[in-house]
């Protein structure tokens, strides 16, 4: 059964959420914060927090290998991406950046970073999945294009999109954890943003060049260039992403 805990300001839901896992927090705790302090996303970068926007982090557990429960950022992205759609018009265009973001008609929209915190007394695993959303306001200066939904004339509730996504990651996680990734695999390359395109792809300053073939079972993004196959565990996809 999911439990919520809701706070006007917090560093991060994340810190909060690890601090509550410590504590013995149960399956499906999820953190929320009207604004954060000390957001994070993914490779140390800042995550701006405004009040208005969805900022949660969402706590599962698991004995897999922590090379297995990687999937869990597809999962989560899956999950949440498959319960906006839902909630969103058919004419506007939700797309899966890899590795984890979410883009409304090209632009970032959302962002998820997932974390693991060992609990060997327990013998498995924590893991914090942090979500955020651009539901009203969105930073104009980023790395790559963004927008939020309101933005796109997209009005969600907070309050209501908190919920929805939180019990669409109780049922995808399960999902998982009973049917393995196959079937979220299918689901995340249907959505698979620039898929048979041509992208650039930093790999820590070192630049591939090639066609975007989708992902491994693992979750690594498969590349394929004159140089040869390649599947890239980390880096970022440099190119301007077009909705599909």
């Amino acid at each position: 059964m999911t439990s919520f805990y809701f706070f006007d300001v917090l560093n991060s839901t994340m810190d909060e959420a690890r601090s509550r896992v410590l504590l013995g927090a149960k399956e499906g705790t999820v953190i929320v914060a009207s604004r954060q302090e000390g957001g994070r996303g993914r490779r140390g970068r800042v995550w701006g927090s405004t009040v208005g926007n969805l900022h949660l982090t969402y706590a599962t557990y698991s004995a897999l290998p922590l090379s297995q429960a990687a999937q869990l950022s597809f999962v989560a992205c899956v999950a949440i991406g498959e319960e906006l759609c839902a909630l969103i018009p058919p004419t506007e265009s939700l797309t899966y950046k890899w590795p984890n973001d979410i883009l409304l008609n090209g632009k970032k929209v959302g962002g998820l970073l997932l974390e693991a915190l060992t609990l060997p007394e327990k013998g498995k695993t924590a893991y914090l999945i942090g979500c955020g959303l651009n539901l009203k306001f969105y930073p104009e200066e980023t790395r790559f294009p963004a927008t939020s939904f309101e933005n796109e004339g997209v009005y969600l509730s907070l309050q209501d999109t908190v919920h929805s996504v939180a019990s669409s990651l109780d049922r995808y996680i399960s999902l998982w954890k009973k049917e393995g990734f196959i079937p979220i695999h299918e689901l995340w390359m249907k959505r698979a943003a620039r898929l048979g395109q041509t992208i650039t792809f930093d790999c820590d300053k070192k630049v591939f060049t090639g066609t975007f073939e989708g992902i491994t079972e693992e979750g690594l993004l498969i590349l394929k260039s004159p140089q040869g196959r390649f599947e890239l565990i980390a880096g970022d996809v440099l190119d301007k992403v077009n909705s599909n």
